[in-house]
């Protein structure tokens, strides 16, 4: 019993500091992100959009469905 528990409180613990250290990674990405100009970012989105659709295999069409819960 005490072993169960020993390890509940690990797999928490493990849990936590991933999610911390993700969100730490998160919030410096987005400091970096910040770190360039406005115009440059925006240039490079528009090229990575072509690519989404090149990776995309033939004739195969996405439906999206929007679910209301």
């Amino acid at each position: 019993m005490a072993q169960a528990s020993t390890w509940n409180i690990l797999q928490t613990l493990s849990a936590f500091k991933s999610r911390r250290r993700r969100d730490a990674n998160h919030e410096h990405a987005l400091r970096e992100l910040k770190r360039f100009p406005s115009h440059l970012l925006a240039d490079c989105q528009r090229e990575e959009l072509p690519l989404a659709s090149v990776a995309a295999p033939p004739n195969r069409h996405l439906r999206i469905v929007e679910s209301r819960a």
